[in-house]
């Protein structure tokens, strides 16, 4: 399965940085290459470095296809990573962004990648070819993502189903606008990044903290991935009578990262994979359909539901503690899962870029139309999956659904293989976040070829402790959203603005007195970040969950 991804894709001419080469032969050819590169460039010692490795593989290539042309020669036209990601493929946008935020690495290898941020961040387009629709669609499709599958588990912490709509919708509301903050303030600067953004408004020398979060966000991302995954293919496994004693969560994450994950993670070109672009929104829109239609046709329901009779559920449903009205602290808990769900800020540059015939009204609009869809199929999600299971439901509301539900175990299918091709486009992200931030603190060698496999396998060594330790996935949601989800969403982008206003239009004038009021944002964001953090730590330790 993985070399027919990865070679079979490949064969219709796309290129792989990490294999250099084209694979013109077909799948065959292809299957037998990755067979031969991953026995002699991953397993075996030595192979770390990657220059060895391309020249090795360079050298077998030509012996098995034939080829004329040199390996320097191939090496010299690699399609890079940003210019072979299509513009309508939003997780290829948000590693674009990353791209051209984080040159911090000064290896050959970067050549091109560099000169094409520095083309970019020199040459601000005032607009892109993405149509308002086509803009619409990616956006809810690069927001809404793996956060949806614990949303009711955020309800089920202790709100009320009136509380729980109002702050969905409250901080949807909130997200827009500061996610059109984003953009307004690139179009008074003229700035194509955040990492623009951010050395214009704040500071040139402290660039590095955008890398530094963006890395660290892309890390805490790949740890709840990599717990799904786990979740997911124990529970499938279990369903098809594996053997207990070789099917447990820890060993299937070691596995699937292993052998899936470690490999597809060292590609460096990922345009093999913007086919999961529509895998991933198809996978969610799929979820919700799912949740709502067994909520609503009671094959869950106490005392008649056709599921609950055989009791094979992890957990029954339980509706002792629902509520009408009722918010607490534990109403924090809700809000950091939304905290991730809604973040996508970091992509706000790149959106505005891409839009066709761009200027604020329009970026308003475009965004205003997406959050709201969000906010619906959020509000809508998180009910439905709330009225099915109660107070029980898990983090990933998709293990709550029974082994014998066809329906569900599509879902599960669907969600297992869109996060596995969805790994490796964040785990990028990660990497050149570091390299970015190490580069910007003087360690430019982090970005070197030699040291991409050590880099890579470091990142997953962590996440992938991290995962197996952490158990319920929705604890690493809920501590993502509220770190993260409160500085990128809340507090980030109102002092971007503000001060790309204060730049633009003078200290004191008119438009900047007004925008000051933004600033009632920053202590929101603090406030809500930091109780949510405690309150989730509470509650994970009152609930008795492992927590390293």
């Amino acid at each position: 399965f993985f070399c027919f991804v990865c070679c079979g894709l490949c064969s219709s001419n796309s290129r792989c940085c990490y294999w250099t080469m084209r694979f013109e032969r077909g799948p065959k050819n292809g299957i037998f290459l990755v067979l031969w590169s991953l026995t002699f460039g991953v397993l075996l010692p030595g192979a770390a470095d990657a220059s060895s490795w391309r020249s090795k593989l360079g050298t077998f290539s030509r012996r098995c296809h034939h080829h004329p042309t040199s390996v320097q020669d191939k090496t010299l036209t690699l399609t890079s990573p940003l210019e072979s990601i299509r513009d309508n493929h939003q997780k290829m946008v948000f590693l674009r962004n990353i791209k051209v935020r984080g040159g911090g690495g000064s290896s050959s290898g970067n050549t091109s990648l560099k000169a094409t941020s520095t083309k970019a961040a020199d040459s601000p387009s005032p607009g892109g070819s993405s149509s308002m629709v086509q803009s619409t669609f990616n956006l809810v499709n690069n927001v809404a993502g793996a956060g949806i599958l614990a949303l009711s588990a955020g309800q089920a912490a202790g709100t009320g189903w009136v509380p729980a709509c109002l702050i969905c919708g409250v901080l949807g509301i909130i997200s827009a606008r500061t996610f059109v903050m984003v953009g307004e303030a690139c179009e008074l600067l003229q700035e194509n990044d955040f990492k623009g953004l951010w050395s214009r408004t704040v500071s040139e020398k402290t660039s590095f903290v955008v890398d530094g979060m963006v890395a660290l966000l892309c890390v805490c991302v790949n740890i709840i991935y990599s717990g799904i995954l786990g979740d997911v293919s124990t529970f499938l496994l279990d369903q098809y009578g594996f053997p207990a004693r070789l099917n447990n969560r820890i060993v299937n994450i070691l596995v699937t990262t292993v052998t899936l994950l470690l490999p597809m993670s060292l590609i460096r070109d990922l345009s093999i994979l913007s086919f999961t672009s529509i895998l991933g929104f198809a996978a969610v829109m799929y979820t919700v359909l799912l949740i709502v239609g067994r909520a609503v046709d009671g094959s869950y329901k106490l005392g008649s539901g056709q599921f609950l009779a055989d009791g094979l559920l992890q957990v029954m449903p339980s509706f002792e503690k629902q509520s009408l009205w009722n918010v607490d602290f534990t109403s924090l808990i809700l809000t950091s899962t939304l905290g991730l769900a809604y973040v996508s800020h970091y992509n706000a540059p790149i959106f505005y870029r891409q839009l066709e015939n761009a200027s604020a009204r329009r970026f308003g609009k475009l965004v205003n139309t997406s959050f709201a869809f969000l906010t619906i199929l959020y509000i809508v999600t998180m009910g439905a999956g709330y009225s099915t299971f109660g107070e029980n439901c898990m983090g990933n509301i998709l293990l709550n659904y029974h082994p014998k539900d066809m329906l569900a175990t599509l879902g599960r299918v669907a969600t297992w293989f869109s996060i596995l091709f969805g790994f490796p486009l964040v785990a990028c992200g990660a990497r050149e976040g570091l390299v970015g931030a190490a580069g910007s603190l003087g360690f430019p060698q982090l970005g070197l070829d030699k040291n991409n496999f050590a880099l890579v396998f470091s990142i997953l060594a962590f996440v992938t402790l991290i995962a197996c330790t952490v158990e319920d996935v929705s604890f690493v949601v809920n501590i993502t959203g509220a770190l993260f989800g409160s500085f990128i969403v809340y507090i980030c982008p109102t002092i971007l603005y503000v001060r790309a206003v204060e730049i633009a239009k003078g200290k004191g004038s008119k438009e900047h007195s007004a925008a000051k009021w933004n600033y009632a944002l920053v202590p929101f964001g603090i406030f809500i970040g930091g109780l949510g953090v405690f309150m989730t730590i509470r509650e994970q330790f009152s609930k008795g969950g492992a927590v390293a």
